[in-house]
């Protein structure tokens, strides 16, 4: 019921508000009533300050517990590009910048807003929306142990007491062994064909039922298989093509970066680590495991060896591995 609402990239912004006069072109600073910043998190500051100076004022929505942005650059070119600029004086100012969010190398919107904020919630910045309702508590109990400090308050209720939950007979949180002693390297990546092979063998098998238990919804909406590694995105695109030839194209399959912000029905993490990997990648980074479960509203599955996870329960693949417990195996 606003209008105008204008959608855009802060790439796209700025073009937007360039005005021509007098033989000349100006930008319409002040002009904008209210600049929303969704996703914040994984905005570096320097991409998104000039559209700032463009708005009166400022909203700013981001989780702090999901994906970084990707810096183009290094803390050392940071530090010289500071000092270059006049930004500070010497590097000895450095430490101030970072501590005020206001760098390039590791820093957000968000950590910026955070900083000018005056609320304050759970000993951090900013107004906590703790009201979860995209998943069902089953799934979204893994994020809340994982990173929410179980700050969130699940509002879907529990799966298996849903009498209208879709699918009865699965469990909200599963998993289907697949025995694997290795993973293998492709470059700087990973892949496992063997896993590959089986989820596609199991949608094969489970595509019509699962559309068929999702009448009204979207196909392309239905299933997203997740993996840490690029080789293996290509790797599950290549055997849901030769399995699932008439649906392959239905089925998003990505790292957990071109997840963000998305969901789906029903999510299958592929570990591709074997038992005497380890799971470096899974455990690096507890923000990348929280949007990759929390991504599933009814179903999270992971197909791998559960002997990749660690045992220690305060790491990702640990909590993960805890709460994947012997009645939540999937055979269909």
């Amino acid at each position: 019921m606003i209008t105008p609402c204008l959608v855009m990239t802060f790439y796209m912004l700025p073009r937007q508000f360039l005005e021509f006069g007098e033989q000349k072109r100006f930008f319409l600073y002040n002009y904008i009533d209210l600049l929303i910043v969704d996703e914040a998190g994984q905005v570096s500051p320097e991409i998104a300050a000039g559209a700032f100076s463009l708005a009166k004022k400022s909203v700013i929505v981001v989780d702090v517990y999901q994906i970084e942005p990707v810096w183009s650059v290094s803390r050392a070119m940071d530090k010289a590009l500071a000092v270059s600029n006049g930004a500070i004086q010497s590097l000895d100012e450095f430490d101030l910048l970072e501590q005020t969010g206001l760098n390039s190398s590791r820093s957000s919107v968000m950590k910026v807003a955070a900083k000018c904020c005056k609320y304050e919630k759970f000993d951090e910045k900013g107004l906590f929306l703790s009201e979860h309702r995209r998943c069902y508590n089953e799934i979204i109990d893994y994020c809340n142990m994982l990173v929410y400090k179980g700050n969130l308050q699940p509002m879907s209720g529990n799966g298996k007491e849903d009498e209208k939950i879709a699918i009865k007979h699965w469990p909200q949180m599963g998993f289907k062994q697949i025995d694997t002693e290795y993973s293998s390297r492709k470059g700087s990546s990973r892949e496992n064909r063997l896993e590959a092979e089986q989820i596609a063998e199991w949608l094969k098998n489970n595509f019509k039922f699962i559309t068929n238990t999702y009448p009204k919804e979207v196909k392309e909406n239905l299933i997203g298989i997740i993996t840490p590694f690029k080789a293996q995105v290509e790797c599950i695109k290549s055997e849901l093509k030769k399995q699932v030839p008439t649906n392959h194209s239905k089925i998003s399959v990505g790292t957990v970066h071109t997840f963000q912000g998305t969901e789906r029905k029903i999510i299958i993490l592929s570990t591709v680590y074997g038992k005497n990997d380890g799971c470096f990648f899974i455990d690096a980074n507890k923000s990348l495991m929280n949007v990759a479960v929390s991504r599933a509203k009814d179903n999270f599955f992971m197909f791998g060896d559960i002997n990749c996870l660690k045992e220690t329960q305060s790491s990702a693949s640990g909590l993960l591995k805890r709460c994947l417990n012997a009645d939540t195996v999937v055979t269909d």
